[in-house]
């Protein structure tokens, strides 16, 4: 027999021996073989069915004669192959069996399931198959799949595997004995749905997807187990043979596809089918065509011709055989298709597990039919189309839409429509043409009937219609006419907050209905990103809800990220996306994740260089692109690099220069041109370039003033001049102009107290107004003005706990107020207010570690508790107190230092680490005296 014939021949052969006596001719008749390959198949089997003594042995008997021992259920146990010692049995199917074992050599415990292709079955064929296993194994590292521990071969040429050893139950056990609801269910799916989606992406295809091979551990992680027939989609990873099609021998038909079942090429689609049998297991209890399971010609039948039914339907049937009863026979059989249960394989002690199995499923909770009811039935049904081409195109797509579920945002699935159904039942009723003619007749006699209820419903649909559009025509009239007008106007934003939910709620209710509606999708993610502005925007005035504020900024995200996918050269998507990616920046500085605005800012970046790529006027890439720059030199300010800072800074002022000459009178390119001149001056400053600081602070302040003049209704105009005070006035205070420090402060406090009286539940004005307090209080001496500051920011915290910029700003109160007491010479209320403030700020890094000013000021709490004690020296217990001056001035000194040396202590503070030396070398000499 030539050889290709011979592989071919074998392969059929070796799937034949999986698939009971009783059932072989009608695979053989499924497969429809040539008439001699047919016959040497059959000839072969023959032979093995007498020889039906030795190939109808047990896993155990098999075990037994390979290992030469008594025929015992852990007839191995204690054997050692390559590092590892067998302790028993865990699983056995057609090629091998698996063994719970642990490392023998000492060199660390560890304990893995050891697979062994059985002796009897070690052919070159096998082999390789084997070997392609280890292959698949090595190439997937994922956190939910079981990975690949170790490889080698026994003294005579026997490969084993070592895998991770998985404690757990399978995922339809584990959901059903934790009676987990929906929610937690599709959770728990979707991770499932990453690791297989990691698979595909490194060309991977799993071909036996089903819960006995998804364990759940004891701490909720889903594993995938049993790559055995998976097949490599790779060209540089597959052998000889790794692209057989899979047969009905080595899967289970209740979760195969239609293309497995009529022996063709499988793709990734295979396992999105799989996927979705699971699911749909997952969530009504049941399987799609599960009553059919216990014949193999009608399983066939069923999954290759008849639609599923509804998981909905069958979760609401009130039919009396147990939903679970299936789950008996797959229990039964863990000890072949599971290579991690840590189960004996004793047929009595397998029997007790199914019962048991069967008795907790059948007191599980169901899932009401209501919940799976509408997108689940859609999503799940078009997981299980007939045709691979009309499922999901990836499983990430798959579980994209569970997650628009979640959410409530409208899925991509879409019932099947009339038409389809009606072209898959002519193709599986060609029974001749009296048949095709009626079914022809009953199709004409039912488009007529349509037709003459469509003209019956035209009228009601018209007016149905019309009545959408007037609701998104009022939901546009909210987000777009109505919001503009008021977003700046003082003490809005209960209104706006209120206007914009109820624009949402519309919107949200119209895109269930008009899910394919692009431009309708837009219109939601504006409505996200306007939401997101009214509970977190820090360039607005807003409510401190920073947290929920990113939550609806992201769900702005992912709809113009779809979008985006649809129209990957649009333009106005990309500015779209852009801006969104920069509002999450600003708000992930807000709760201390520094880490991730800078990515997100990159991203922007990248957007933004590709349309002025293509469009080098383009107005609105350029203002995100000024933005992107300020931020940016937000960032570098913050790290302390005070030049670069300026720098970027610049960058966003030039761009600005131009476009406020295109954009005529557009308040908000004005306002963002004055602050480049705040943001450049702040730089300078603390950079010791006090004199070109104040000039550049200043004429922010004159640009904002005559804005504040013009649009005298502009909150935002307001704040951003009520800020630029109070930083012109932090700059004169180094310049050392008291006077004019006062005036400054006390113009922003005039705002911030306007803008309190207008607005009492505008948090940005009352964190704003506290800090000019602080800084006011230090000039004019005022313990009275620390204490305001210090209640106005403690509401402000109570509104936003976790954010790290409050909790610096509330402690920075503190610490003034400590600088306020050394001043008027109270030291021991001022050291205990320093301890406080110093503490304070130990929260602000636990909560940020990263940040420097935080850090900052933390050493000059200890310089200044040093101070405190070194003039108590002088009234009493003078060794005492010299002795703990000494001992804050050291820290102090310590942290300045490191500081220093990690290039994080700005231009301006340079200074301090010799006067702190200084004041260690003064102390020292006085304890010496």
């Amino acid at each position: 027999m030539k050889e290709n014939r011979w592989e071919m021949v074998s392969g059929i052969l070796l799937d034949c021996l999986e698939v009971d006596i009783s059932e072989r001719r009608v695979y053989l008749d499924s497969l429809g073989l040539e008439h001699g390959v047919r016959t040497e198949v059959e000839s072969l089997l023959a032979i093995e069915d007498g020889a039906e003594s030795l190939m109808n042995f047990s896993a155990i008997e098999l075990s037994e004669g390979y290992f030469d021992e008594s025929p015992t259920e852990n007839a191995v146990a204690g054997q050692t192959f390559g590092a590892y010692m067998v302790i028993r049995e865990i699983g056995s199917g057609g090629m091998g069996a698996v063994y719970l074992a642990e490392r023998a050599d000492g060199k660390f415990e560890q304990k893995v399931a050891l697979k062994l292709l059985k002796r009897e079955m070690n052919t070159a064929a096998l082999r390789r198959r084997f070997q392609q296993e280890r292959q698949i194994l090595a190439s997937l590292e994922h956190e939910n799949i079981a990975r690949l521990m170790d490889a080698g071969s026994t003294d005579d040429n026997v490969p084993f595997i070592a895998m991770e050893y998985i404690e757990g139950l399978p995922i339809n056990e584990y959901c059903n004995r934790n009676n987990l609801d929906i929610v937690h269910r599709l959770d728990l799916f979707r991770e499932v749905c990453l690791a297989v989606d990691f698979a595909h992406r490194n060309l991977v295809v799993h071909r036996d997807l089903k819960p006995s091979n998804i364990l759940v551990n004891e701490s909720g992680t889903p594993k995938l187990l049993d790559f055995g027939i998976s097949k490599i989609l790779s060209t540089d990873l597959s052998g000889e043979g790794s692209n057989t099609i899979t047969k009905l021998g080595v899967m289970t038909p209740g979760y195969a596809s239609p293309e497995q079942l009529r022996s063709e090429s499988v793709s990734t689609a295979t396992d999105i089918y799989s996927l979705g049998v699971i699911l749909f297991e997952l969530l009504s209890g049941h399987r799609p065509f599960e009553t059919k399971e216990n014949d193999l010609k009608e399983i066939y039948s069923a999954i290759i011709d008849s639609e599923p039914p509804l998981p909905s339907v069958m979760a609401a049937s009130d039919s009396n055989r147990n939903p679970y009863a299936a789950d008996a026979d797959q229990t039964l059989d863990y000890n072949a298709d599971v290579a991690n249960r840590g189960q004996a394989p004793n047929r009595d002690q397998i029997e007790t597990k199914a019962n048991r199995t069967l008795q907790t499923n059948a007191q599980s909770s169901q899932l009401s039919s209501s919940q799976l009811r509408g997108d689940l039935d859609n999503i799940i049904l078009m997981a299980l189309r007939k045709e691979p081409e009309r499922r999901y195109s990836s499983v990430e797509k798959f579980s994209e839409d569970l997650k628009r579920h979640l959410q409530g945002l409208p899925v991509t699935a879409r019932p099947n429509t009339f038409s389809y159904r009606a072209e898959k039942f002519i193709k599986r009723n060609k029974v001749g043409a009296i048949a095709g003619g009626l079914i022809v007749l009953a199709i004409i006699g039912g488009l007529i009937a349509t037709l003459w209820q469509a003209s019956i419903a035209q009228a009601e649909r018209a007016k149905a219609e019309g009545r959408f559009n007037d609701v998104r025509n009022l939901a546009n009239s909210f987000l777009f006419s109505l919001s503009p007008k008021i977003e700046k106007l003082p003490g809005s934003i209960e209104a706006r907050q209120e206007l914009v939910t109820l624009a949402l709620e519309y919107l949200d209710s119209l895109s269930q209905e008009a899910g394919d509606d692009l431009e309708l999708q837009r219109e939601l993610a504006t409505a996200y990103a306007k939401v997101g502005d009214v509970q977190g925007n820090p360039n607005n005035a807003n409510i401190g809800d920073v947290r929920n504020a990113i939550k609806s900024y992201e769900k702005a995200l992912g709809i113009r990220q779809k979008l985006f996918e649809k129209e990957p050269e649009s333009l106005t998507l990309m500015n779209e996306l852009a801006d969104i990616y920069i509002r999450i920046a600003d708000l992930q500085t807000q709760i201390g994740n520094r880490d991730e605005r800078k990515p997100l800012l990159q991203k922007s970046f990248v957007l933004l260089e590709k349309i002025l790529e293509r469009e080098p006027a383009n107005f609105e890439a350029r203002k995100n692109l000024a933005i992107y720059f300020s931020r940016q030199g937000m960032v570098l300010f913050e790290e302390a690099k005070y030049a670069d800072s300026v720098t970027y800074n610049e960058r966003a002022s030039d761009i600005y220069e131009k476009l406020k000459i295109e954009g005529g009178d557009d308040p908000q390119i004005l306002e963002n041109y004055a602050n480049t001149f705040m943001g450049i001056g702040l730089g300078q400053g603390w950079n010791n370039d006090l004199q070109g600081g104040d000039e550049n602070l200043q004429k922010s302040v004159e640009l904002l003033s005559s804005l504040a003049e013009k649009y005298p209704n502009d909150t935002n105009i307001k704040f951003s001049l009520m800020f630029a005070y109070y930083v012109l006035a932090q700059n004169t205070t180094d310049l050392g102009d008291v006077p004019k420090t006062k005036m400054e402060y006390e113009k922003a406090l005039a705002i911030g107290q306007n803008s309190i009286k207008a607005d009492p539940q505008n948090i940005r004005a009352k964190r704003q107004l506290a800090m000019t307090m602080n800084n006011l209080a230090g000039v004019v001496n005022s313990g009275e003005l620390y204490s305001s500051a210090l209640e106005l920011m403690q509401e402000v915290r109570k509104a936003d706990p976790n954010n790290p910029h409050i909790a610096y700003q509330t402690a920075l109160v503190i610490f003034h107020s400590a600088e306020d007491a050394l001043e008027k010479k109270n030291y021991e209320s001022s050291i205990a207010l320093y301890e406080k403030a110093k503490d304070a700020m130990q929260g602000v890094i636990e909560l940020e570690p990263n940040f420097i000013n935080a850090i900052r000021v933390r050493l000059f709490c200890f310089r200044y508790i040093g101070n405190n004690y070194e003039a108590l020296a002088e009234k009493g217990n003078r060794a005492k107190n010299l002795q703990k001056a000494l001992e804050n001035y050291r820290r102090a000194l310590d942290g300045l230092t490191r500081m220093k040396n990690h290039e994080t202590l700005g231009e301006f503070d340079l200074k301090l680490v010799p006067e702190v030396q200084a004041m260690i070398e003064k102390v020292e000499e006085s304890m010496a005296k």
